[in-house]
């Protein structure tokens, strides 16, 4: 029986074959942490940094959020990994190896521990003379040490687990070259899987919805360690909720274990003649070979689908997916172009399978997108109009800890949909119904899988169904204007719909602090909270706007537009904004600062009369007198677009006050007009055009839009004679 102090001996023997791999690792993290962090101090005494700073730039680099040191043990998992089990693949050191009085458990668990503790050794030793630096420039140990340790454990954790599939792999073939191959089978193949999936889901399910991410990659950190190492890189920051920590974690250990013991197992399994061949065992051949053939083949039909919507080319594509895939396999299977067909019956059932997997997307065999559920299983359901808000700024203002304003940003689509709960979804399902009749009759009937466009406006909605059993279902859909109308008009109209996609609408008056408005290019502070002042303004244009803009219905936005912006702005805000005029930085805190505008529309009384009597001459946006000048582009009429002839550059002027005052009357001003999801922009019948107001130098241009038929007929006619030109 092998003593404990010959295993040691062992193990230290062993380490001294692989000096070379200790020099490779100490040059990757001598410079990555001490020159790295020495060049960052001495930078940083230069400049004077904040000291906070200074410690949050050091604990964001020595911590676990750094991306360059996950690279490095990303590429030192394969090379120790093939370094310390590639005697596997030698006869003559698998003899040697054996003949050495040492338990074969012995050799595998020297060689795997040895290949964690070299880089992690040597990780550690350089963390500690980094620490070391940062000390000696006034940077407290403890300031830095938990994050440096923590980024320790985590990275050598899951380079663990990344050199535990190398192992595996190692321990499955016969060959080098095969080994990092068969690596990169087991850490991409099930990756590769779900991305081919989506494309599926995107190319033929009409229904398919990926605004909130698509539903199947958030499964795939589950499949592959390199993605999940990639994943918490990502997720393991501080201010994460701890129990979601603890499970990726927990998961990363138990992978890491599953996986040493497999290498383990098959290692006491593996026979001395396994060295040399491709693989080590005969049964993981079809195993390995036989769900690559079917991505394979599954991937080619659905990328000359891509180029030509055709099932005979989609055939063609399955085909050579198949054959190639098959016959490189085979080829490195048996180091001999002669058996590239061998197992071909193999290969045609993969094909098959290929083949039934394509045409149930294709063909939507599987009921996709013909699902509605049941009314009595839904509990609630989201509607998110695409496109209709993305002008809103949903998110909120944060505060980090170093006292630096951010705002933090949530897409439109994703807010929607997990805030809304419709309980009266009457409008919602007659749509999906609609669409979905109108999908299958358009998408699933022929054999070009396209979606034709109507010569009018279109609605493009998703939905998510909120089921009584727990679970989420989401769905995208689309329909023509004529036939979503009735019902898009009804969902704008109710209540809940209303409250959850505009914000502003649940800001209390305790965390309003400013309120500005935006017009013609310029803000003013309407109302400013500060030691109380205004305050009882700041509530009553907060209250009589959340009611106004809470009653704005669909037949109101198809009748007006609007005219002004306004913002409330959040204590947090109103502090950014404090903090940017001290330091006198226009730039800085903008991003926070100037969020969270909302429409003003005409009928909004209430507000326009509020606004008024804070001195803000509403009734003056009704008077073109001041107008100067129209100036319709010319560029937006030639060929091209661009304005590369000459006449591109000239513009149609109207200098006429009464033609101006009744333009006026009908033009939308353009930076407003997004804001209305009812706005009709249709570029053949639009004039795009500039409109110079005040006097002197000082005169301000400001865009507006108008419909082609309010213009006088002159200049209409120059028009049409500048779109013949060309």
């Amino acid at each position: 029986m092998t003593s404990k102090s010959l295993y040691f001996n062992l193990f230290r023997e062993d380490g001294k074959r692989r000096h070379w791999s200790i020099a490779l690792s100490f040059l990757l993290f001598f410079f990555t942490f001490p020159v790295r962090i020495a060049l960052l101090l001495s930078n940083y005494s230069k400049r004077e940094m904040d000291y906070k700073y200074i410690v949050s730039t050091l604990n964001d680099w020595l911590g676990f959020q750094n991306a360059l040191v996950a690279g490095f043990l990303m590429l030192m998992s394969l090379i120790m990994g093939v370094s310390c089990f590639s005697y596997l693949h030698s006869r003559q050191k698998v003899d040697f190896y054996h003949g050495i009085p040492v338990s074969r458990k012995h050799l595998f668990w020297v060689s795997y521990f040895q290949g964690i503790w070299i880089p992690g050794a040597v990780y550690g030793l350089n963390l500690l003379v980094t620490i070391g630096i940062a000390a000696v420039s006034g940077v407290s140990p403890l300031a830095i040490s938990g994050a440096a340790f923590t980024g320790f454990a985590l990275f050598i954790l899951h380079y663990a687990m990344m050199y535990s599939l190398t192992v595996t792999s190692m321990v499955l073939t016969g060959n080098v070259v095969v080994g990092i191959l068969g690596n990169l089978v087991l850490n991409f193949y099930s990756s590769c899987v779900i991305l081919i999936l989506e494309v599926c889901f995107d190319t033929f399910f009409r229904t398919s919805y990926g605004g909130g991410g698509y539903f199947l990659t958030k499964w795939m950190h589950k499949t592959s360690p390199f993605v999940l190492f990639v994943t918490n890189v990502d997720q393991l920051y501080r201010g994460n909720p701890s129990g979601d920590q603890g499970a990726r974690i927990f998961g990363v250990l138990a992978v890491t274990v599953v996986l040493a013991l497999f290498s383990f197992w098959l290692y006491k399994k593996r026979g001395l003649e396994a060295a040399g061949k491709a693989m080590a065992f005969k049964i993981s051949m079809p195993i390995i070979r036989i769900p690559i053939v079917i991505l394979s083949a599954l991937s080619g039909s659905v990328f000359f689908w891509s180029l030509h919507s055709s099932a005979g080319w989609s055939l063609f594509g399955l085909l050579c997916g198949m054959v190639v895939s098959h016959g490189v396999i085979e080829i490195i299977y048996h180091f001999d172009f002669r058996k590239l067909f061998s197992h071909w019956k193999q290969m045609v059932v993969s094909a098959v399978l290929a083949a039934v997997i394509f045409c149930g997307f294709r063909y939507d065999l599987f009921g996709y997108d013909r699902y509605i559920p049941a009314e009595n299983a839904i509990e609630s359901v989201a509607v998110d109009v695409n496109n209709a808000f993305y002008w809103v700024d949903y998110g909120e203002p944060r505060k980090d800890e170093l006292g630096e304003y951010y705002w933090e940003y949530v897409n439109s689509g994703q807010y929607i949909l997990d805030n809304m709960k419709l309980q009266d979804r009457e409008a919602v399902m007659s749509l999906v119904k609609k669409a979905v009749a109108r999908n299958q009759e358009l998408n699933h009937g022929n054999d070009a899988s396209y979606r034709p466009y109507t010569d009018g406006r279109e609605y493009q909605f998703s939905v998510k169904y909120n089921l009584k059993n727990g679970k989420s279902v989401y769905r995208s859909y689309w329909l023509p204007q004529e036939e979503a109308e009735q019902e898009i008009n009804d969902i704008f109209g109710n209540p809940d719909f209303i409250q959850t996609v505009y914000p502003i609408l649940s800001q209390t008056k305790e965390d309003t602090a400013w309120v500005r408005l935006s017009r013609a290019g310029q803000t003013n502070i309407v109302s400013r909270d500060r030691n109380g002042t205004d305050k009882a303004m700041t509530e009553q244009l907060l209250l009589a706007y959340q009611e106004e803009l809470k009653n704005l219905d669909a037949e109101t936005m198809k009748r007006e537009n609007p005219i002004a912006t306004i913002q409330f702005m959040t204590k947090l805000q109103a502090e950014a904004e404090t903090k940017r005029e001290e330091l006198q930085i226009s730039w800085k805190y903008s991003e926070v600062a100037s969020r969270g505008y909302y429409p003003v529309y005409p009928s909004f009384q209430k507000t326009l009369g509020l606004l008024k009597e804070c001195g803000i001459d509403t009734d003056g946006w009704k008077d073109w007198s001041d107008v100067r000048q129209i100036s319709i582009d010319g560029v937006q009429y030639t060929s091209d677009g661009y304005g590369y002839n000459q006449r591109g550059f000239e513009v149609i002027a109207i200098t006429d006050q009464e033609e101006i005052s009744r333009i006026m009357s009908q033009a939308v001003v353009e930076e407003f007009s997004s804001m209305n999801p009812f706005w009709e922009r249709r570029e053949e019948d639009l004039a795009l055009f500039g409109v110079m107001t005040g006097a002197g130098e000082r005169g301000q241009e400001v865009r507006y839009s108008v419909p082609l038929n309010a213009l006088p007929e002159d200049v209409k006619a120059e028009i049409e004679k500048r779109k013949n030109e060309g």
